[in-house]
Order: C-alpha cells, then structure tokens, then sequence
C-alpha cells in the first residue's frame, strides 16, 4: 500500500519515549528517522501539545522553535503539512522563525504557513503578511487577507 494514498498514522510508547526524553531526542527523530516515523513522532507530538490532555511539556517552546527549523528543513510535504498544523493549533503568539523565514516556504505550502502566522494574533507579522497580498497565487493573497483580518489589522 503506498505510504501517502490509503495509509494511516499511528504512534507507540516509543514515540511517546522520544518525546518525555526531551526537545534533543524529538529533533533527532525528525532529522533522522523515516518520513512514516516523523510523522507519527508528530502524532504523538500532538497529544502533549495539546492542552486538552493535561500535558504541559517544560520545554514547550523549545518544541515549538524546532517545529518551525523542520520546516525548512529536507522532508516530504506530509511531514510538513503535519508539522503546519501543530504550529497552527499550539503556537500561542509567536512563531518568528517562521516569520523572518516566510519567504524561502515551498510555494504549496505558503498558505498554510501564512494561516498558522494569522492564528498567532501577533500584530508584527502583519507587515510580513501584507507583502502576500498581490501574491500571483489566489489562494495565497486570500490567505494573506484573512490572516491580516484574524490579528486585526485589516
């Protein structure tokens, strides 16, 4: 079966394990395991993200700071697409590594980049999104415009 059509995700105790281990343990994962392992170390990633479950992982940010590095870093769309979406569900307020990097984001994923910087209600990412707004792609200038109007600044 291939990996991206049909496929599932799932994470184990050992997954788990990198992740209490620490943000050197998750980087480490992220840089060296297989595209199906990244993303179910971001799975689990996931749950101790997420302030539902009660977890609330000393090094936070840290996390956070490594998410946005792997984005720019050599893996396939579906880890990054994964990666995307942490940031846009936890990043609290900030995500400036994504933001000083915008400009080098794979053009398919751009607007996605963009939605996570408008989730962050951050008012100084605005002059970063307004250079989005007469981007040559739709989906990017309407992205641009909602994540202006998201923080306000529209």
């Amino acid at each position: 079966m291939d990996e991206i059509e049909g496929s599932y995700i799932y994470y184990t105790t050992y997954h788990e394990e990198i992740v209490i281990k620490g943000i050197e343990a998750i980087n480490d994962y992220l840089t060296h395991a297989s595209d199906k392992e990244k993303r179910s170390l971001l799975f689990c990633l996931d749950k101790y993200l997420d302030p539902y479950y009660g977890y609330q992982l000393p090094f936070f940010n840290e996390a956070i700071a490594v998410l946005e590095e792997h984005l720019f870093m050599e893996h396939n769309k579906e880890v990054k697409e994964d990666i995307l979406q942490l940031l846009a569900n936890y990043s609290k307020d900030r995500l400036d590594y994504l933001a000083e990097n915008i400009d080098r984001m794979d053009n398919e994923l751009l607007a996605d980049a963009i939605y996570s910087l408008g989730l962050t209600f951050n008012q100084t990412y605005i002059p970063i999104l307004k250079s989005f707004e007469n981007h040559n792609n739709l989906g990017i200038q309407r992205a641009a415009k909602e994540a202006i109007e998201t923080i306000g600044g529209g």
